[in-house]
């Protein structure tokens, strides 16, 4: 297609129609690449749904952390020596204590 022959105005509608026409394309897209999706995982008995559901909780699982410190004046608050302290390791901190003395 030779650009060159249209002038500012006739370029301007041309690439709102090209974006208009580029959108409506990628839906069209997408679905054909889901059609496919759902043929390959009903041949293997699974639905789409059931595959990216263990993709994405794969992805977004995180392990628990062991707490490693525990508050002397309180043994059920625990902090895990990640992120932010809690008031209380800074309190011990500021009164001298280390801690090792408060690990689990």
């Amino acid at each position: 297609m030779d650009l060159s022959n249209l002038d500012y105005q006739q370029l301007v509608e041309l690439r709102g129609q090209v974006e208009v026409e580029l959108v409506r394309r990628k839906e069209q897209e997408k679905a054909r690449i889901l059609s496919q999706l759902q043929s390959a995982a009903a041949a293997s008995g699974f639905t789409v749904a059931e595959l990216i559901g263990e993709v994405a909780g794969k992805k977004g699982a995180k392990k628990a952390v062991k707490a490693q410190y525990a508050n002397p004046a309180d043994p059920s608050q625990t902090w895990t020596g990640r992120g932010r302290k809690p008031q209380w390791v800074h309190d011990l901190l500021a009164n001298g204590g280390s801690l090792d003395s408060i690990r689990i």
